[in-house]
C-alpha cells in the first residue's frame, strides 16, 4: 500500500508548484497585495486582481500553523474554504496527520511547503505567502496572467530543480522523476542515474550512493 505523507506529498508536487512561482514574481513584480475577504481575491497594486482560497496562517510569536477551517476567531467566508477543507478530508482519508491537525508548531520556511502541495493538487496558479507583520497568511490564486507566462520549459526545469533540492528537505530523486512526469516527460531510471525524454528534448541527470543530485544537463536531439 502506497504510504502518503508529508514528504511524499512534496515530493509529488514540489517541482510543478516551484516553477509556477516564478511566474507569479514576473506577473506581480514589486507590487504590494491586499487581500479582500467579501470579493475573495488578492490584488497586486491597482491593476491585478486574482480569486482566491485560504489555507491557513502562521504566527511568529507562537510559531504554529493554524489552518483556514480552524480559524474561528476570523469568521473566514466559507466559499474561500474549500481547499483547506478538501486537505483536511483528504488527511482524514489517508490518515495524514498534519492536514487533520487544527494548529500544530513548525517552522515560518514550512508554509511554503504547505503552499507548493496545496498548489500542485489543485492545480493553481500558484500559491502566495503574504506577510502581515505578526504572521504570514498563505493561500492559493487563479490568474490568467501568471498561466500565459511563456518560458523555455526545458531550461526551467535545468534551473528551478537544483533551487529545489538546495531549499527543501526532499528526496532529490523522487522529486525529479515527479516534476518531469508532471510536465509530460517519459522517465528511464538507472543506478544513480534518471534521465526523462520529452519529444526531442531530454534531461539526465545524476545522483550520488545517497541518491542526492550531483549533476543535471538537458540537451534537444533532433
Amino acid at each position: 500500500m502506497e504510504i502518503i505523507n508529508y514528504d511524499t506529498l512534496l515530493e509529488q508536487y514540489a517541482g510543478v508548484a516551484f516553477e509556477k512561482q516564478r511566474s507569479l514574481a514576473e506577473v506581480v513584480g514589486d507590487n504590494g497585495w491586499q487581500v479582500d475577504m467579501d470579493k475573495g481575491t488578492i490584488s497586486f497594486g491597482s491593476k491585478l486582481s486574482f480569486p482566491i482560497q485560504i489555507l491557513g496562517t502562521y504566527s511568529y510569536e507562537s510559531e504554529t500553523w493554524l489552518w483556514a477551517w480552524a480559524n474561528e476567531e476570523s469568521n473566514l467566508p466559507e466559499n474561500l474554504l474549500v481547499e483547506a477543507n478538501e486537505l483536511r478530508e483528504f488527511g482524514e482519508r489517508y490518515n495524514i496527520e498534519f492536514l487533520t491537525m487544527d494548529e500544530f508548531t513548525m517552522e515560518n520556511t514550512d508554509v511554503h511547503s504547505i503552499g507548493l502541495i496545496a498548489s500542485g493538487k489543485f492545480g493553481s496558479s500558484a500559491y502566495y505567502a503574504g506577510d502581515f507583520g505578526s504572521g504570514i497568511i498563505l493561500l492559493t490564486l487563479n490568474s490568467k496572467e501568471v498561466d500565459a507566462v511563456q518560458y523555455d520549459e526545458q531550461g526551467r526545469i535545468l534551473t528551478v530543480f537544483p533551487e529545489i533540492v538546495n531549499v527543501f528537505a526532499v528526496n532529490h530523486r523522487r522529486a525529479l522523476k515527479n516534476y518531469l512526469e508532471a510536465k509530460g516527460y517519459g522517465t528511464t531510471e538507472g543506478e544513480g542515474s534518471l534521465s526523462g525524454k520529452k519529444g526531442d528534448n531530454v534531461i539526465e541527470a545524476s545522483f550520488d550512493e545517497k541518491g542526492r543530485l550531483t549533476s543535471m544537463n538537458g540537451e534537444v536531439k533532433g
